[in-house]
């Protein structure tokens, strides 16, 4: 059983939004859509969703015909449900009876006792019996986004779309809100589809990450893969900092042009073309030993366990992450070598 996106287009008008967008999603897995603001991802979550007909391309779920050009199956007959960024919570209604209510629109032909085991199960997995009581106006930021989970989990649905639902909380209620929504997945087995624009969700949640861009693919992969191992620019430096840089590449030998700099191993044939070594922070060190790129220390920020130093090179800036232990004065001139 999967969800199948083949060759999906969308534009409004004569606005092109994306084309061509192809991706098998696996029963029971977590696919982060990661992208910049305006690269077309809540555009396909629409799509999915039933919300809009794709202008091309169609979408299969289990050998049902979800969407095409022509005919699009209405969102409460599709087995799923969806979190919207901004909860989407009614002001009369308790948490309860927000639970209650995919079951009495979607499943009028269940009987009491079945609707009432699954409105439970949706509050008990969510930690919400002992609020099922109260109203939005009496919940926390936290809370809030928990109901809206467990009214999109309450009829159990195949499919769970999530769309940025975790922009409107604060950083630490974010991350314990990542785990949250990682062990309700665990726990109802549904294949998720979390539309994001912060890396650190992505890469934190999911079991691969579809990255847009101007309304086409970079890449999809795991988490590691597309970090350690990305294939274009733009995957590189979206996914966390990046240095590029500059100098020539013999098999998988790199050397830079400027300073005795090297680096052994496979990058994506897009930076090898280019001429560039895509190296991350923390790849890199710092020394007063005259080894490597001459380079002066611009800032250094103390992040706890390590310092981050943002260093220059003629015109170059690159970022640079070392253990506590290797402290440099900000002023110092250095040079910057392979780990």
């Amino acid at each position: 059983m999967s969800l199948i996106i083949d060759k999906v287009s969308m534009q409004y008008g004569k606005t092109k939004v994306f084309s061509d967008v192809s991706i098998n999603i696996n029963k029971g897995e977590f696919l982060s859509i990661l992208g910049p603001s305006g690269c077309g991802k809540t555009s396909l979550l629409k799509i999915l969703a039933g919300f809009v007909k794709p202008t091309g391309g169609q979408i299969m779920m289990d050998d049902v015909l979800y969407s095409d050009k022509y005919k699009t199956l209405p969102p409460e007959k599709r087995d799923m449900g969806m979190v919207f960024q901004s909860f989407a919570l009614w002001p009369h209604m308790t948490v309860r009876q927000h639970v209650e209510f995919p079951l009495q629109c979607r499943h009028k032909y269940m009987s009491e006792a079945e609707k009432e085991n699954l409105v439970q199960s949706a509050l008990d997995i969510t930690g919400l019996t002992d609020l099922q009581n109260r109203y939005p106006n009496e919940l926390s930021g936290g809370q809030r986004q928990r109901v809206s989970l467990a009214r999109a989990i309450a009829a159990k649905p195949a499919l769970l779309l999530m769309d940025e639902p975790l922009s409107a909380l604060d950083a630490n209620l974010r991350v314990s809100m990542r785990k949250e929504i990682r062990r309700i997945h665990r726990l109802t087995g549904s294949t998720v589809i979390f539309v994001t624009h912060d890396q650190g969700e992505a890469l934190s949640m999911s079991d691969r990450v579809m990255l847009f861009n101007k309304g086409h693919i970079e890449q999809i992969d795991t988490p590691k893969e597309i970090y350690i191992n990305p294939r274009t620019p733009f995957t590189a430096s979206f996914i966390g900092h990046c240095n590029f840089i500059e100098g020539q590449w013999q098999n998988n030998s790199f050397k830079a042009y400027d300073g005795n700099l090297s680096y052994i191993g496979e990058v994506a044939p897009a930076f090898r073309d280019s001429n560039i070594c895509p190296l991350r922070p923390e790849q890199l060190r710092l020394n007063d030993k005259g080894v490597g790129i001459p380079v002066t220390v611009q800032d250094k920020q103390y992040m706890g366990r390590e310092i981050h130093y943002v260093i220059t090179n003629k015109k170059n800036i690159y970022n640079i992450y070392t253990p506590m232990e290797e402290e440099f004065a900000v002023g110092e001139e250095l040079y910057a070598t392979c780990r």
